[in-house]
């Protein structure tokens, strides 16, 4: 995806009803990690206003280069992969809430190499230069002597797995409560590292406010995924991945947020190297809630336990 493309899809409109915005210091964000984005693993809960529709767009790219030896386990990981998602929420009544999301991914060279060898720097984080590995700025490949290895060695244009949720929502004083249900439905034979083209389901419990006097709207969310045939390292697959979430925003001043929020999930696989293992990703961001209607959020994710997932994500959403 060319730099132009990205930015003229982050003005896709987000139409969110202004009762909504105590929900959205949720980030609509996953593991960005190839390995991990391939499966149905869920996004943050859904939300909309009762009998509303909803309809949220973001546009992110993320940048990665590392290298591992474990044995008879190697993988190479040098990429910058760009995605721009759409997200249809549906509420029916008070209770019952739906939502649909589907994107389009590129793997390629991009455009953050220099600008995060800076950005390293600055903050005095290490192993951030690029260009160690020598390799082409678009090959992650693996293998492991013993099961069908993973190459990528191409730019890649591709459209990602079909994520399907439904969940049941209590209120509560100042909360509520979601039961909810994810269905990953494959898409495209582009990758495995796009589509591993099971069919995953997941189950979970989210508790988050409503109270719209807060300044400091939170939300946490338990589950597990119950993966399906996958074809990305399938002698190596776990069966069960548990997973949670937790986020917090404050409100600088009316209509101004801030927030963070905390994801993690169990190893996808049986590996000994680290970006295989279960991971941890940390998302802040800040958001301005305009009277007349629209939000503009952006923000920037860092992996929480380092080399265990995406190096850095920027993600930049706008609604309407």
């Amino acid at each position: 995806m060319h730099v132009s493309a990205l930015l003229a899809c982050i003005c896709v409109p987000s139409f969110v009803h202004a009762a909504d915005q105590i929900s959205t210091s949720w980030q609509p964000y996953r593991d960005a990690n190839p390995f991990v984005a391939a499966s149905g693993l869920p996004f943050v809960p859904p939300s909309a206003s009762p009998d509303s529709w909803r309809v949220d767009a973001i546009a992110s790219a993320s940048n990665t280069e590392l290298a591992f030896d474990r044995d008879a386990e190697h993988l190479v990981y040098d990429a910058e992969i760009h995605e721009i998602r759409v997200f249809v929420t549906r509420a029916f009544g008070e209770h019952w809430i739906a939502r649909a999301t589907i994107g389009e991914t590129s793997f390629g060279n991009g455009f953050l190499d220099s600008f995060l060898e800076d950005y390293h720097r600055a903050f005095g984080f290490s192993a951030g230069d690029r260009g160690r590995l020598g390799t082409d700025g678009h090959t992650i490949a693996y293998s492991d002597g013993r099961g069908p290895g993973v190459l990528l060695d191409r730019t890649l244009h591709a459209v990602t797995p079909a994520l399907l949720d439904v969940a049941y929502r209590r209120s509560d004083e100042g909360h509520e409560w979601l039961y909810g249900a994810t269905l990953k439905l494959p898409t495209s034979n582009a990758s495995p590292l796009v589509d591993d083209r099971a069919v995953d389901v997941s189950g979970w419990v989210a508790v988050q406010s409503t109270d719209p006097l807060s300044r400091v709207p939170w939300g946490a969310r338990v589950g597990v995924m119950q993966r399906g045939n996958s074809r990305l390292l399938s002698d190596r697959v776990n069966d069960t991945v548990p997973f949670a979430d937790a986020k917090v925003g404050f409100s600088l001043l009316p209509g101004w947020e801030v927030a963070a929020q905390l994801q993690w999930h169990s190893a996808l696989y049986e590996s000994d190297i680290p970006f295989l293992q279960s991971a941890a990703t940390l998302a802040v961001s800040s958001a301005w809630h305009a009277r007349t209607g629209w939000t503009l959020r952006a923000g920037l994710v860092e992996d929480a336990v380092p080399r265990h997932s995406q190096d850095v994500t920027f993600f930049v959403g706008l609604s309407l």
